[in-house]
């Protein structure tokens, strides 16, 4: 059964279009009432059992629970378990929750939802197996490569079953895997140390949200896109958001970490090119390409030839306006593609971090140049004043896109 719409919005549209349908002959009052009493019947079962999207929500999050629970389990009763026991655990639990899975899933088809996150459930636990059987037998090794193994286990089942679940535990499993192995070759330790990842996990960002678009444009993987346009969307702008600020010497280079950069430019090429292959494309879809290309220049410029610069010497001063011009260059082209696109996750992204770019740009110049009680007075009501006109603005995008919100 294909996947249904069942947000008001959708019903309220096709209440809408099927009028015109009528009228223009295409359909007749009888298929009318039908199509109606279908969509009626939907919602009668959301208001009764509660929504398709709670139940794959809720599935979801007890299949984690439950997978935790098991690698807790084995974990707090190491010492009494033998190693023979241990193997059992995990093997039985494993292979029981992708058996079961697949079988509501596929089988049965009677539980579709709870056997896609039983399928979640058996890629937890192999993870967390993997790392208890090293424990075990006492293998060592690289241990950054644990995750990596894990998300290179994942990625090829998740696109078998075009699972938007296996998709994310996927890309989180492999950015730890990135976070973790970048950490361990950066030569000076400490937080200052790490903003040197800024600018790699900006980049992976970019490329993950481009590896998102190149999907959308191939129907067979379209399915599958959101999960990397919104985790890279996300990584892109929370990296920039933070190279907005006074960092270390905003020194970004760093000669540990240039090894990534010639693996992810490439994954991101090639998800250029192929985004440019199919016939039919998106709205907006240069700009959006372009933007994503200038970005990752400027990022990969600066993280091979960043000059060491005071941050209170005027060229200092220049590097982080830059990056503030910048940053505030995405935040509204993001809000214009959301609209060009009729794509409210974009303008949702750019508003969050429009609103998080205003507070901590008042924080910075203001905090010192006003008596405190002036400065909250201020601020509260700044903030009174910036939710009424992102309340206002919120409406009116979600009018455009035929949206209504209750109170």
């Amino acid at each position: 059964m294909p996947p249904h719409r069942e947000d008001f919005a959708f019903q309220r549209k096709l209440e809408q279009e099927i009028e015109l349908w009528l009228k223009e002959g295409i359909i007749l009052p009888a298929q009318k009432e039908r199509i109606l009493a279908r969509y009626r019947l939907l919602k009668r079962a959301d208001e009764k059992a509660g929504p398709g999207k709670l139940i794959t929500t809720i599935s979801i999050l007890g299949s984690i629970l439950v997978g935790v629970g098991v690698i807790l389990f084995i974990a707090s009763n190491w010492s009494a378990i033998p190693n023979w026991g241990r193997l059992f655990i995990v093997f039985s639990s494993m292979l029981s929750s992708y058996g079961v899975g697949f079988y509501f899933r596929y089988e049965a088809r009677n539980y579709p939802k709870v056997g896609a996150s039983l399928i979640l459930l058996g890629s937890i636990i192999f993870g967390g197996g993997m790392f208890l059987i090293a424990q075990i037998y006492h293998i060592t090794v690289h241990y950054p490569n644990g995750p990596l193994l894990w998300g290179l286990f994942v990625l090829p089942l998740a696109y078998l079953l075009r699972f938007k679940s296996l998709i994310s535990l996927a890309i989180f499993v492999l950015l730890i895997w990135l976070g973790m192995e970048a950490s361990l070759r950066i030569s000076h330790h400490g937080y200052f140390g790490d903003i040197t990842m800024v600018p790699l996990f900006f980049i992976a960002g970019i490329t993950l949200w481009g590896i998102g678009l190149m999907h959308r444009e191939w129907k067979s993987l379209r399915i599958i896109s959101s999960p990397y346009i919104l985790i890279g969307s996300l990584i892109a702008f929370f990296a920039g958001y933070l190279l907005t600020f006074n960092l270390y010497q905003l020194r970004l280079e760093s000669d540990a970490l240039l090894l990534f950069y010639p693996g992810i430019g490439v994954l991101f090429l090639v998800a250029v090119i192929l985004r440019c292959l199919p016939e039919e494309k998106e709205k907006g879809w240069i700009p959006e390409t372009l933007g994503l290309v200038i970005l990752m220049v400027i990022v990969v410029y600066f993280s091979f030839f960043s000059p060491k610069i005071s941050p209170m010497s005027v060229k200092g001063g220049g590097l982080r306006l830059f990056f503030n011009i910048l940053f505030a260059l995405e935040i509204f082209g993001l809000i214009i593609l959301g609209f060009i696109r009729r794509y409210p996750t974009y303008v949702n992204i750019g508003l969050l971090f429009f609103a998080l770019d205003v507070v901590a740009r008042y924080f910075d110049f203001f905090w010192e140049l006003l008596p405190r009680s002036l400065f909250f007075i201020l601020g509260g009501l700044l903030l009174l004043f910036g939710g009424i006109i992102l309340e206002r603005k919120r409406r009116k995008i979600l009018a455009s896109f035929n949206i209504e919100e209750a109170g």
